[in-house]
């Protein structure tokens, strides 16, 4: 079955490297004065003030080979970003990302399932509702990484947007925030694929993937029932819980 459009597939990988290599030179960049503060002041909210980050985890050789790296990869995601988010919204393919009505309801499901509380998969659809939280949160973040580092790249000639976020100070920590919560949110991403969907990997590289693999299909949680064949498990208790509304959209598998 369709799973993937090769739009959807390709500003997938794009952004994978790309994001990659952003945080890795803007770790390079923030080694070159690893703090908030002023020279002689204090912050308040980063308690490893003046530690550099791990160079293993950095990119870019030096200060101004990692700012050309940073600078560069800023625009390949902007431009990567701006294409997926016009096809999912001209595909309908929204509609599988989007947040619907329950969704907090059906996220605390998949979190009591994962935790085997609750011994059956909840219906999902293409997406489960951790899933859509994560898609949906990623693009925002990724605008706030944008526009936080805009105002630290030009502080004096966006004064107001710095202002806004307060300050040189305050608009680089956020930039900082915005950059860790998206390597959260990509790290648990692939975690997840490897522990418990690893046949997405091949729906994002062909677009093709098998239903009867899909964790629902097999009632699979991280690292439990991850082979093709196992039946799911039969349990009566989700009579007695709300399950999460299937709602799956055509259009979407196109």
């Amino acid at each position: 079955m369709k799973r993937h459009h090769v739009v959807v597939r390709v500003t997938h990988w794009v952004n994978a490297v790309a994001l990659t290599i952003m945080v890795g030179s803007g770790l390079r960049i923030f080694n070159a004065y690893p703090a908030f503060a002023r020279r002689g002041e204090s912050f308040c909210c980063y308690p490893f003030e003046h530690r550099s980050i791990p160079a293993s985890l950095t990119f870019g050789g030096w200060l101004a080979g990692a700012r050309n790296w940073h600078f560069a990869m800023m625009w390949v995601l902007a431009v990567n970003g701006f294409v997926y988010l016009a096809f999912v919204y001209l595909h309908g393919e929204w509609r599988d990302l989007v947040p619907r009505r329950g969704v907090f309801r059906d996220a605390r499901e998949m979190i009591r399932f994962y935790l085997t509380v609750r011994k059956d998969h909840p219906r999902q659809g293409k997406h489960n509702a951790l899933q859509r939280l994560a898609y949906f949160s990623m693009p925002i973040v990724g605008v706030a990484a944008v526009v936080t580092g805009i105002a630290i790249w030009k502080p004096v000639q966006l004064a107001p947007l710095t202002g806004l976020l307060g300050g040189y100070v305050w608009a680089r920590y956020w930039h900082f925030l915005a950059m860790a919560l998206l390597v959260v949110l990509s790290v648990g991403h692939i975690f997840m694929v490897f522990s418990v969907d690893p046949y997405s990997i091949q729906a994002m590289v062909t677009g093709k993937y098998r239903e009867d693999l899909s964790p629902e299909a097999r009632n699979a949680r991280p690292f439990v029932h991850l082979l093709p064949g196992e039946p799911p498990v039969s349990s009566t208790h989700s009579a007695s819980v709300p399950e999460a509304s299937p709602e799956r959209d055509p259009v979407s598998r196109s």
